[in-house]
């Protein structure tokens, strides 16, 4: 089910905008039973809105924040999701260690390796892995990693969005800031 932003409970941390959301999601693929580990959850808008497309599946949000962690509380309440768990600590020491077939890596706070290893030691085979990076470090860190640990398809989008604003008698655009989305599967 799409959401759109005004659905959601925003309080202080950033949220990822729905436009950036459809992709991202669109890219994990997911399927009616998947297990999605939503790292660095920030207001859970993409692993809530990813528990609504996977009915017999089950999300774990995992978050570091204070002020995160009661505003994807709320939102998980506001659309009554039986299939979220949210778990606070920093990955990947918080990530439970159990067989997943999706990850999504909104914010790492530098432990994108870490993360990355934890995704290759329990993720199925096949499993799909989706980094969103705001910078461009680590952008540039995700690609020298995934290279490293031997992905060889690494599918890269940069996704920039425009939202028109009335000025005056005159519509504008505004642009978001642009968000690069990488995308690689488990061999």
């Amino acid at each position: 089910m799409h959401i759109y932003d005004k659905e959601f409970t925003q309080i202080e941390l950033p949220m990822t905008k729905q436009e950036i959301r459809a992709v991202s999601i669109a890219k994990l693929m997911l399927k009616p039973d998947s297990v999605l580990i939503d790292v660095g959850a920030g207001t859970g808008t993409i692993g809530i809105e990813a528990a609504t497309y996977m009915p017999q599946g089950k999300v774990y949000a995992i978050e570091k924040e204070e002020k995160g962690l009661n505003t994807i509380k709320l939102n998980a309440e506001k659309f009554n999701l039986t299939n979220f768990e949210l778990i606070h600590g920093k990955a990947p020491d918080a990530i439970p260690d159990i067989p997943y077939d999706r990850m999504f890596i909104g914010g790492s706070t530098g432990g994108i390796e870490e993360i990355i290893n934890h995704f290759l030691t329990y993720a199925k085979d096949k499993a799909i892995l989706v980094i969103n990076c705001i910078t461009l470090e680590t952008q540039a860190k995700s690609l020298e990693i995934l290279k490293k640990k031997g992905f060889e398809d690494i599918e890269v989008v940069t996704v920039t969005v425009g939202r028109a604003k009335k000025v005056g008698p005159y519509t504008m655009m505004y642009g978001e800031n642009p968000i690069c989305i990488i995308k690689v599967v488990k061999k």
